[in-house]
């Protein structure tokens, strides 16, 4: 069998490499494509476990969150960079977890407690520079508002979850095939995704708006989208959590166990 070139790639492999499939429109056109060419230098590294990647996630966010609070002007750059790195590797550490198949409830757990404390602090220092920048005190209180409610969205999704007895763990997913036509109809959703406001798409507006010097728009952008999603989840998963008491209402009851026998008279007949 002729050795493999350079410029070669192994298709079963990047097969397994691309084995989750984003919905957010940062993540579809941005995230996902880099994380994917990052794995096909990195997969096989020993090393390189997801447990360590997501510590480097967090690390990367935290030095941007203190290049905001020292200088969120000085440091725009910096600061965004740091973030989209750190927004990189976060989409790394699923990725490796799956394709090596450790994923593991621990990691799970790590990644989730991890994202929940960087955005706090990410958060905090967005309200900082906006308050800086405007001495307006709602600014702070409206980016605190907006962490406050894309957690809020989080707890509630892992409560349905945990109540319909779904694992947190993403089974690998083989990478799609599809025609020229339906890549294109895929390119457009995407692009129409960007007026979601999802999670990993936050991190595209917070680029946007450190970078132009407007936080004052960033930060009420942020509240205003997590705050409509959350009252229109609010009452998605209200309808999801009766929908599954009405299911258990309406299961057949399991057969009450027979009551035990009474213990036999030891006295002699």
């Amino acid at each position: 069998m002729p050795a493999r070139r350079w410029f070669e790639v192994d298709r079963a492999r990047l097969a397994r490499i691309r084995n989750f499939q984003s919905t957010e429109f940062y993540s579809r056109l941005v995230m996902r494509p880099l994380s994917v060419l990052i794995m096909l230098v990195v997969a096989d590294w020993k090393w390189l476990t997801p447990n360590r990647v997501t510590t480097a996630a967090t690390a990367a966010k935290i030095v941007g969150v203190v290049y905001l609070v020292v200088d969120h002007r000085e440091h725009a750059l910096a600061a965004v960079i740091w973030l989209q790195v750190g927004t990189l590797l976060d989409h790394l550490d699923g990725t490796l977890a799956r394709y090596r198949g450790t994923g593991s409830a621990f990691g799970a757990f790590y990644d989730k407690v991890s994202d929940a404390l960087t955005w706090l602090a990410i958060s905090g220092a967005i309200g900082l520079a906006g308050y800086r920048d405007h001495g307006d005190v709602w600014l702070p209180i409206a980016a605190m508002a907006s962490a406050y409610a894309l957690l809020a969205l989080g707890y509630m999704k892992w409560i349905v979850m945990a109540a319909s007895r779904r694992s947190p763990a993403m089974a690998p997913s083989g990478p799609p095939e599809r025609t020229p036509a339906q890549w294109v109809r895929w390119f457009l959703s995407t692009l129409a995704r960007a007026a979601m406001f999802e999670e990993i798409d936050l991190f595209f507006w917070i680029g946007i708006g450190v970078l132009a010097h407007r936080i004052d728009l960033l930060i009420w952008l942020l509240a205003i989208s997590q705050g409509a999603q959350l009252a229109i989840m609010l009452v998605k998963r209200t309808l999801q959590m009766r929908a599954l008491d009405q299911a258990a209402a309406s299961a057949p009851s399991a057969p009450s166990a027979a009551p035990p026998a009474p213990p036999k008279s030891r006295r002699a007949a």
